[in-house]
C-alpha cells in the first residue's frame, strides 16, 4: 500500500512539474477543420452536439437565408502557444483547393507585438461565399507559424506535398 501511495505521489509531482514548465519558444499547438456543410443546425442528437454549437456560433446574426448560404464553408482554428508575445508573429496558410488543380493558394494573418502575457491564442482561417464558390473545398494545407521572422513551426495535412 505505501508503494503505491509514493508513486501516485511521484506522478503528481511530475505532472505539477511538467504543467508548471512553459515552453521557450512558440509552437502550433492544435488544427481543427471544423466545415460549415449547410446553412442550417445539425440534428439534435448527443454525438453531434459540437457540430451544433459551431454552427450556432458561425450563423450567429445571419438574418437572411443567402446571408447564411454564404457562410456555408471549411472553418480551419489554429490554437498555439505564444511564447514570445513581445515580438510580432505571423500564421500562414498555404493551400490547394478542389477547383484550382494544384495551383497553391496563401493566406496570411499578422498579429501584431505586443500582446497580453504568454499563453494560448486561437486564429481562425475562413474558406467561404463567393470564393468558396469559385474555388471549391480545402483538400490540403500547410500552416506555418513566423515569430520575428523566423519559421518556429509547422503543422500540415497528410495531402500536402512540399514542392
Amino acid at each position: 500500500m505505501r508503494i503505491h501511495k509514493v508513486s501516485f505521489l511521484a506522478s503528481v509531482m511530475a505532472f505539477l512539474f511538467t504543467a508548471c514548465n512553459s515552453a521557450e519558444m512558440s509552437y502550433i499547438d492544435e488544427v481543427a477543420d471544423i466545415p460549415l456543410k449547410w446553412a442550417g443546425y445539425p440534428s439534435t442528437a448527443w454525438a453531434e452536439a459540437p457540430l451544433r454549437a459551431n454552427a450556432a456560433y458561425l450563423l450567429y446574426g445571419a438574418e437572411s437565408a443567402k446571408e447564411r448560404q454564404r457562410r456555408v464553408g471549411d472553418y480551419y482554428y489554429v490554437r498555439w502557444y505564444d511564447a514570445e508575445p513581445e515580438k510580432p508573429a505571423k500564421l500562414v496558410m498555404r493551400y490547394t483547393q478542389a477547383l484550382t488543380a494544384s495551383e497553391e493558394q496563401r493566406q496570411e494573418q499578422e498579429i501584431e507585438a505586443p500582446r497580453d502575457g504568454r499563453g494560448i491564442r486561437l486564429h481562425r482561417f475562413e474558406f467561404n461565399g463567393p470564393e468558396r464558390a469559385k474555388r471549391g473545398d480545402v483538400l490540403s494545407w500547410r500552416i506555418e507559424l513566423y515569430v520575428d521572422g523566423q519559421l518556429r513551426d509547422v503543422h500540415k495535412s497528410y495531402l500536402w506535398q512540399d514542392k
